[in-house]
């Protein structure tokens, strides 16, 4: 996340001196505790607290830990209803990061996409490629389904829909969301 940059600053700095450090090291390594057990709130207070603590330093908010601990602070605040017990998630397995499927999703959209393709998707067509790919990952679009609704009428009609003779896509109603 944003902590690294934060912890990394902090042995960058020449105005803290060793003892203070590692004080200031362990307040954001704590800091880094409360959001992976899913207590931003607090995590977003004991940063408040180090940075009124190193505010009183002179030309401290002109420094790369200032920007660093900033930057933590406002992602958390602004990611607050998002951010989850990741430890909970982690112990029970579950993935606490989407990055995987983002990278294979990258890659194969971005291959797809390539100008010298010959066979290169659109825009439209990329999207709506992403929309069924979420409806299979969601389980919301099997072949039991398929069976049980017209397909031009359903929620993903217009990314499956039928063309019209002239080779261009029926215009549908069905809206995605």
């Amino acid at each position: 996340m944003k902590f690294q940059a934060a912890q990394r600053s902090v042995f960058g700095s020449k105005m803290i001196d060793s003892m203070d450090q590692e004080s200031v090291e362990t307040e954001i390594t704590h800091a880094k505790w409360l959001v992976w057990h899913g207590k931003g709130s607090k995590a977003v207070e004991r940063i408040r607290a180090l940075d009124s603590r190193l505010l009183a330093r002179e030309g401290y908010e002109f420094k790369t830990l200032w920007w660093n601990l900033n930057t933590v602070s406002s992602y958390l605040r602004n990611n607050a209803h998002t951010l989850v017990n990741y430890s909970a998630r982690h112990r029970k397995g579950l993935p606490i990061s989407s990055s995987i499927a983002e990278f294979a999703v990258n890659q194969v959209v971005s291959h797809r996409m390539a100008k010298k393709r010959q066979m290169r998707w659109t825009d439209e067509g990329a999207h709506c490629m992403a929309q069924v790919r979420v409806a299979v990952l969601n389980g919301e679009f099997s072949s039991h389904r398929l069976l049980a609704l017209k397909i031009a009428d359903s929620r993903y009609g217009k990314c499956i829909g039928q063309t019209s003779a002239g080779g261009r896509r029926r215009a549908h109603s069905a809206v995605m969301s």
